[in-house]
């Protein structure tokens, strides 16, 4: 009997984390390469992660370089949707591409601890949930 993989979208401060924290880095890794997961991203993910990696608390603490590789690594890993969806619900109207990848992803869980989309718990059929609650549903689900 094969298993359905889910399929997960992890937002943007996620992949920053992983590239300024060795732990997050590592969790990040672990996701990656578990073969029960499909991780979804969006050019709209990149291009926030872009954005946001190069301000100036996070100057100190990555060189470009790195953050290059960072990317380049990354990126082999993911599966790239293309966002056709225009969805609306969150707080906050930027994150709402996030909703809309959801939907045009096919996406089972929304990974973030952004409080403008935890607190619609759901997005049709994807759940969002803090890292710590996705860790716990996934290790539910393989047991």
């Amino acid at each position: 009997m094969t298993t359905k993989k889910l399929r997960v979208i992890l937002d943007t401060n996620w992949y920053v984390s992983a590239t300024i924290n060795r732990n997050s880095r590592r969790i990040l890794y672990q996701l990656l390469t578990d073969d029960n997961l499909i991780i979804l991203f969006s050019d709209e993910i990149f291009q926030e992660y872009k954005r946001v990696i190069v301000r100036d608390k996070f100057k100190k603490l990555v060189k470009p370089d790195q953050v290059a590789r960072f990317i380049e690594i990354v990126i082999s890993k993911l599966k790239r949707v293309e966002i056709e969806a225009n969805l609306e619900g969150s707080r906050d109207p930027d994150d709402n591409y996030l909703l809309s990848l959801a939907s045009d992803g096919d996406a089972d869980y929304l990974v973030t601890g952004d409080l403008d989309l935890l607190v619609l718990q759901k997005t049709g059929q994807t759940q969002i949930l803090t890292l710590s609650d996705f860790l716990k549903a996934i290790s539910r689900k393989t047991q």
